[in-house]
């Protein structure tokens, strides 16, 4: 009889590729699990969201304007009355909703920055996930970054279309859409970089700081500065275009929009403009004697120049807007990994 001899333990023993892909599958499992009340809560409020506009809006279009029109202005039309009932709760939605789809960014570095991060330091359970999933310091925080990444940017692009939706009927009317800071955000890849980039500067503070509250506070005021700074350098970031006028005392000839140049475009600036050249900001005019007829003959004024950004401009616009962030962004996921590779060794 021959026997067959075995090591001990190498029946029971998995294949070190087989244990090493378990242990990668399951690292996101966990965190997956640890934060999926967070998911839940975020996919509910993009749902809430989604509802209530599109279903403003489908109420809105389900009076067609030709039975609008043909009620007239008479108090015995119901149908005119419910369309004004519909228009008015689509028209409040819609102007809320760019308000608060800038405060996005910052609810989601608030996030990043407190539960996502910080309290499990503050709280020091972050010791035993790293020891429960078999995972080092550095992997844990890779996936919990690439996955709230990843939903961060799935949900913002979806808000991003029910927004684009929503304001089609209603672009550049009433402020809405076009270049007030809401709908400028809401209606490109802007929105989703800037949630990114609170993602970033949360997780950043997070590990940073090691506190809830500071931390919080911390990813918060750094989103919204980054948010404030790019709404006022924006008009600087792209080439503008400009249009000269001759300077007259005759108001009716002075440049204005639709005239020189489309009532759509967001003004950068306009200026009085000596022949030489030089340019005299309007400011001072405002309350010198003469007002700036006075102001324009003084200082020997020729021509008017503005300088706009059309509507053509704006996906440029958001284009480099959107890389610069995503660049903050990068860094401050560097940084956050920098800092903890220092305080794990």
């Amino acid at each position: 009889m021959t026997a067959t001899l075995t090591p001990a333990g190498r029946a029971d023993a998995p294949a070190p590729a087989s244990a090493a892909r378990d242990r990668r599958a399951a690292l996101p499992r966990a965190v997956l699990r640890l934060h999926r009340g967070g998911l839940v809560v975020g996919a509910a409020l993009v749902g809430l969201f989604t509802l209530l506009l599109l279903g403003a809006l489908l109420w809105r279009s389900a009076y067609s304007p030709a039975e609008v029109a043909a009620c007239g202005t008479g108090s015995g039309c119901p149908g005119l009355n419910s369309y004004g009932t519909a228009h008015s709760v689509f028209w409040s939605l819609l102007q809320q909703s760019q308000n608060v789809l800038l405060l996005v960014p910052l609810v989601i570095a608030a996030y990043a920055a407190g539960p996502l991060t910080a309290r499990e330091r503050e709280l020091g359970t972050h010791h035993l996930l790293w020891t429960q999933s078999a995972a080092s310091p550095v992997r844990w925080l890779r996936s919990t970054l690439a996955l709230g990444s990843v939903a961060v940017a799935v949900g913002a692009v979806l808000l991003v279309m029910v927004y684009r939706t929503a304001v089609a009927p209603m672009e550049g009317v009433w402020g809405f859409g076009g270049w007030v800071p809401g709908g400028y955000a809401a209606s490109g890849p802007v929105l989703v970089a800037y949630c990114l980039l609170g993602m970033g500067l949360g997780v950043c503070a997070g590990t940073l700081i090691g506190r809830t509250l500071p931390a919080v506070f911390a990813g918060v005021a750094g989103t919204g500065l980054l948010l404030v700074a790019g709404t006022f350098g924006r008009p600087w970031i792209w080439p503008v275009s400009d249009v000269v006028v001759p300077f007259t005392r005759d108001r009716s000839a002075w440049p204005t929009p639709g005239a020189h140049w489309p009532e759509d475009a967001s003004v950068r600036g306009q200026w009085l403009m000596t022949g030489d050249g030089t340019r005299i900001d309007l400011e001072p005019c405002y309350t010198a004697p003469g007002g700036i007829e006075g102001c324009a003959v003084r200082a020997g004024a020729e021509n008017w120049l503005v300088e706009f950004h059309p509507v053509a401009h704006r996906l440029p616009m958001q284009l480099v807007e959107s890389g610069v962030v995503l660049l903050a962004a990068a860094l401050a996921v560097a940084a956050a990994f920098l800092v903890l590779r220092r305080q794990t060794h």
